[in-house]
């Protein structure tokens, strides 16, 4: 099955949690884990990969915890899953071909001769469009209504 790991799941309910912080309020993991029924390490750990990422931001002290950094319409779903999982990718071949050092399908040995490598590049491209133009605002509305104009101009 394709779909949103548990990590990610997680970190999509702390940034709602945090976006429903009534005045920007800054809330600990815990007090997001404990409000959701999330398991608090997990949700620390999320929150360490979003801080990273530049999603939320982190003050410590006695009024401190997470704040997000962005408004949620700026939050792009792309984003929050490359912070909590990395690079999407449909397939091994899918990859950016000047990655990081990183060689395009390095245990892919059918490379030269796959029959589907240009159409799962596409597919991969189409997902990751629409995942950057789905904000966590959308995710946050109760009728959920996915840009995919954004997706299909980009064919």
């Amino acid at each position: 099955m394709l779909g949103l790991t548990r990590r990610t799941d997680y970190a999509l309910v702390a940034i709602a949690a945090l976006a429903n912080a009534k005045g920007g309020k800054a809330h600990s993991a815990r007090q997001v884990a404990d409000a959701y029924g999330l398991p608090v390490p997990q949700t620390m750990n999320v929150l360490k990969d979003l801080q990273r990422a530049g999603i939320v931001t982190s003050t410590r002290g006695l009024h401190g915890g997470y704040r997000l950094a962005d408004a949620v319409e700026k939050i792009m779903l792309l984003r929050v899953i490359e912070a909590i999982e990395g690079p999407v990718r449909m397939a091994l071949c899918c990859g950016d071909d000047e990655g990081e050092g990183e060689e395009p399908c390095v245990s892919c040995g059918t490379i030269s001769t796959c029959p589907v490598t240009t159409g799962t590049r596409r597919l991969n491209e189409r997902i990751v469009g629409m995942l950057a133009a789905v904000s966590i605002r959308d995710l946050m509305e109760p009728h959920v209504d996915v840009p995919v104009e954004a997706v299909v101009a980009r064919q």
